[in-house]
């Protein structure tokens, strides 16, 4: 019975990745879902069937064996290898040479949240993952919407945002490297040649400074931060000539070697853009913290670290990866040969550059909500979600969606009281918070006008507030005009609604 319960799961878990699957397909399953759902998955995936993989590789945890290394890897018959990235127009996008019957999908990938006290970023892109081919001629005007979900459902719609033209970004990228003993030396090896080549590789195609940290891990506490650097001779000393699996070859522990990452790339304060890239061949069987995988998790999204998980071969646990992904903000992919490595790392870094990018003005405060984004690209609509926090701390600010007639500074009860109900049921909720309502406009008219009709707009905002039982002590209200703009104006200009705006910021 054992063993074909074991069988029906790898068939299951193999078939599941036949393809990769439309991250919009992904996501959506964890649409809603608290962050705690990855605790209660890892609780519920069932002893019996860890128990036997553990059998199946000959290992014990804890006992110091090793896992058995795993000769070959079972491919789905319809995976397509990995290609170098390429991009195309939304026409010539179906335009290619067809492998294993394997149509082209347009698919809709969101990911790379991130929130500063004043804006909130979020990345995507929209192509083929199976042939690694993505649509590089998105504007603006593609976009349909964004909005803002709450885990009771409350959506608000972001109204202001901009498609970020592309920019030399700083970024942090950490590699953590499953080194158990199912990988094997060889595997191990070149894993590491192909990690040292695809970061050679993009320094050498990136003007700006990025930085770079490498772990290897196996389990039972075993995580070693081999380097951070931006020294490309510093990171060759680090890696090679590979050493295979020596010091390593033991059991699989994902959530320490996770923690470890965090918290060594949480101390960089320079880098805009902070991404960890797991890569494991199993599963988490001998983890040593006490912290919960959702603690874990949360601690990158409090820091603005996305996780990136690479699935390596078919004993890979690709729910639970798929879930770190979502929640943590990054892409997860799958690949099932060594051969496939430097390709892969390459595309790693292409997979980023090839990006489109949003700045937005967040519409509510969360530590939960999802980020939906629909986008009409070619004739069939594409909706893709990820999850976003948006921190009631101190300092943290959110666009009230409310617009006013001209010259006036009257509140349309009527039309703007469900997105103003949100943030009374926050005030109420949260007898602890004091807020800032500022006015904001753009430079159409005289600076002492604006400035003026600024500060009306937002005392009219909070006498809303304060009808509703708000003690008025509780909201600060500052009228700034045209002094402090969210968007660049363009081509000198005087006009951008999207700095017509009225903020709520946690003081």
């Amino acid at each position: 019975m054992k063993k074909i319960l074991l069988a029906f799961f790898i068939s299951l878990n193999l078939g599941s990745f036949a393809q990769v699957k439309k991250a919009e397909d992904v996501s959506e399953t964890f649409v809603g879902r608290s962050l705690n759902e990855l605790d209660r998955f890892a609780v519920n995936i069932g002893e019996e069937i860890k128990d036997l993989f553990r059998k199946n590789r000959d290992y014990k945890p804890f006992t110091n064996n090793h896992e058995k290394p795993i000769k070959s890897h079972v491919i789905p018959p319809n995976y397509i290898e990995t290609k170098a990235i390429s991009s195309t127009t939304r026409a010539n996008f179906t335009k290619l040479q067809i492998e294993k019957e394997v149509p082209p999908e347009l698919s809709l990938n969101v990911m790379y949240p991130r929130i500063t006290p004043n804006k909130g970023y979020v990345s995507f892109q929209v192509g083929d993952n199976n042939y690694k081919r993505y649509i590089n001629d998105i504007k603006r005007e593609n976009i349909e919407y964004i909005k803002l979900i709450s885990p009771d459902s409350a959506t608000c719609f972001v109204k202001k945002y901009t498609l970020l033209p592309k920019r030399e970004v700083k970024r942090h990228y950490s590699f953590v490297l499953d080194h158990s003993g199912s990988m094997g030396n060889e595997r191990a090896n070149k894993l590491q040649i192909a990690i040292f080549n695809a970061i050679k590789n993009n320094t050498l195609n990136n003007k700006n400074e990025n930085i770079y940290s490498i772990h290897k891990f196996d389990g039972e506490g075993n995580i070693v931060h081999l380097i951070t650097s931006k020294i490309i001779d510093e990171i060759e000393k680090a890696l090679l000539p590979p050493k295979g699996l020596i010091g390593f070859g033991n059991s699989t522990a994902i959530k320490d070697a996770l923690n470890q990452a965090i918290d060594t790339i949480a101390k960089d304060k320079e880098s805009e853009s902070k991404l960890i890239i797991l890569l494991t061949d199993g599963y988490s069987n001998t983890d040593e913290i006490q912290l919960t995988l959702t603690d874990v998790i949360r601690k990158s999204i409090d820091n603005n670290i996305s996780i990136a998980p690479v699935g390596f071969g078919s004993n890979v646990d690709d729910d639970y990866l798929r879930q770190i992904a979502y929640f943590a903000g990054g892409n997860m992919y799958k690949i099932y040969h060594e051969n496939e490595f430097d390709q892969f790392f390459k595309n790693v870094f292409l997979d980023i550059n090839l990006n489109y990018e949003i700045a937005f003005s967040p519409c509510k405060f969360g530590n939960e909500l999802t980020i939906e984004l629909k986008l009409k690209v070619l004739e069939t609509p594409l909706v893709g979600h990820t999850f976003f926090a948006t921190p009631i701390k101190s300092g943290y600010t959110i666009d009230l969606n409310i617009l006013f007639d001209p010259a006036s500074s009257k509140v349309d009860k009527d039309m703007y009281g469900e997105n103003l109900d949100q943030v009374f049921q926050l005030l109420k909720s949260r007898s602890d918070l004091s807020i800032i309502i500022a006015g904001h406009t753009d430079k159409v008219g005289r600076e002492s006008y604006n400035k003026e009709l600024s500060l009306k707009r937002a005392e009219a905002v909070k006498r809303y507030f304060v009808n509703l039982g708000i003690n008025e002590n509780r909201i600060e209200t500052k009228g700034f005009g045209w002094s402090m703009p969210a968007y660049p104006y363009i081509n000198g200009e005087n006009e951008n609604a999207l700095n017509r705006r009225i903020t709520l910021k946690i003081k």
